[in-house]
């Protein structure tokens, strides 16, 4: 079957992915981190029959999926930075090491929390390639956006193609204006060419004017299949207009539709400072994203994150997961730019693996409840979102060699470092999977960890009675089943820049 056979029977089945890209819903509010906020676009293209490569998928947007608890004392304060570490044995082959999640629990309350009234502008792409049932999705999802609305938030809608128009300007959200945005979602139409400079840079002319008014949250949201063919389309003309304008504290969010998404940009534009990114797959994650979720991903709690990691005398910092990370170091840095309010509690993870200089992994004693081995040292810098203050804070990582989980005795200290580690695997068979379709894998060095790790998710998801995560192992089996039906399914960015 063709990449474009196997667009068409997706939208001929309503670009469902059914319970696999399901939240797991948390009781109490937790925080993610920006950029992307789910991986449902990989998802598609692995049940269409198709191998992601690596523009597709994002280890902080499957990270972010899940719910990764970290146990802790109640959080007094907007932050509070926690950890937990798990000993884990990556299907890549890399070895033993020491998995380390950074989360963070907060004392906002889910019950009182109200989000800030918003100063917004929805960016809409209404070019011909939004056709096929994308625009139609588009025009669900705001609808859905205008029932969370209410009169303090003013509310622009912009549309463009070759060029940008103002479709209905700057309006207070009552019951009139209201009514106005709805009708002015129902008259766009699809044509043209895509020109999301002209886009962007009118729906940022909308917002700018009022931005920095107190207690309100300064916003764009971009709806697009990401594929610029008018215009400046280069893809730092768009970084760099996010970038500007996120200094001036409007934030951007953007949401991709289509299997031929412009992945690139999309994920890039989103890890701006405020910034995050959604694919909008099916009705259920239109619900999930502007019905259960609107309120906090507009919301960010803090930005710039900075993390300083020190690991203990004769260990190094590998990789990092969710995080930009350097090469193997004693002393590394990795942060977010935006930290956001979440039903959901996310994570970051490194690695520390043994230094061969200096000792092995067995050259420790080993870690107990009564005498945890001291890991690494956390100093962390970020800036608040309410009044920007500079917050330090720094976390003494400790490991006790594991916990008992749901009744069962495992080498993690905490659920959340548990879950992560099962992550891990999942997303370095995507990388794996990736390296394959670019030559850099073999076919039977993919398949090997595919399979593992499909293996371990229905162990780990039988432990756990998790469907969820019994969902990921599904997703492996089909992953591993499409590799091996050859390179023809292969499923390449359909846009470059």
């Amino acid at each position: 079957m063709s990449q474009s056979q196997r667009i068409a029977t997706l939208l001929a089945l309503g670009l469902g992915c059914g319970a696999c890209s399901s939240y797991s819903m948390n009781a109490e509010l937790g925080v993610t981190q920006g950029g992307s906020q789910d991986i449902r676009l990989a998802r598609e293209i692995i049940q269409a029959g198709g191998v992601p490569t690596q523009d597709f998928f994002t280890a902080e947007g499957l990270f972010s999926e899940h719910d990764l608890p970290i146990d802790g004392p109640a959080c007094e304060r907007v932050l509070c930075p926690r950890a937990a570490a798990s000993m884990i044995d990556p299907v890549d082959g890399s070895g033993q090491q020491l998995l380390i999640q950074l989360g963070f629990a907060t004392s906002i309350d889910a019950d009182s929390f109200q989000r800030r009234p918003l100063n917004l502008a929805v960016v809409v792409d209404v070019s011909g390639s939004m056709g096929d049932g994308k625009l139609d999705a588009v025009k669900l999802a705001l609808n859905t956006m205008v029932d969370q609305l209410d009169e303090v938030d003013q509310v622009a809608l912009v549309a463009f193609d070759d060029a940008a128009w103002i479709e209905l300007s700057k309006t207070t959200m009552d019951g009139p204006g209201r009514q106005d945005l709805r009708q002015a979602i129902e008259h766009l139409r699809d044509d043209g060419s895509t020109n999301i400079e002209a886009g962007l840079n009118l729906g940022y002319g909308e917002v700018a004017p009022d931005a920095a008014m107190p207690g309100y949250e300064d916003r764009v949201m971009l709806f697009t299949d990401a594929q610029p063919n008018t215009g400046n389309t280069g893809l730092n003309t768009f970084l760099g207009m996010a970038r500007y304008y996120s200094q001036a504290g409007i934030g951007l969010s953007v949401f991709g539709v289509g299997l031929d998404l412009g992945s690139e940009l999309a994920s890039e534009v989103s890890q701006t400072r405020g910034g995050n990114y959604f694919y909008l797959a099916d009705q259920d994650a239109i619900a999930q994203v502007f019905d259960e979720e609107f309120d906090y991903m507009v919301s960010p709690v803090a930005y710039d994150l900075e993390v300083l990691v020190t690991p203990r005398a004769g260990w190094l910092v590998g990789d990092a997961y969710a995080a930009p990370l350097d090469e193997q170091a004693r002393v590394v840095d990795f942060g977010a730019s935006t930290l956001f309010l979440s039903k959901r509690n996310g994570g970051m993870g490194v690695t520390l693996v043994a230094d061969d200089r200096i000792l092995s992994m067995g050259d420790d004693p080993e870690p107990t409840e009564e005498a945890p081995m001291s890991l690494a040292r956390f100093q962390l810098r970020y800036e608040t979102a309410d009044d920007f203050d500079r917050v330090q804070d720094e976390l003494e990582v400790t490991w006790t060699g594991g916990s008992v989980i749901m009744d069962q005795l495992v080498n993690a200290d905490d659920l959340g470092v548990y879950k992560m580690g099962s992550l891990v695997d999942e997303f370095q068979s995507l990388e794996l999977g990736a390296a394959w379709c670019d030559g850099h894998a073999s076919m039977p060095e993919a398949l090997e960890a595919i399979h593992e790790t499909a293996l371990r998710l229905h162990a780990i998801a039988d432990h756990l009675n998790s469907p969820q995560l019994e969902a990921e192992a599904v997703l492996m089996e089909q992953l591993a089943g499409n590799v091996a039906d050859g390179p023809n399914n292969c499923w390449y960015d359909a846009y470059g820049y």
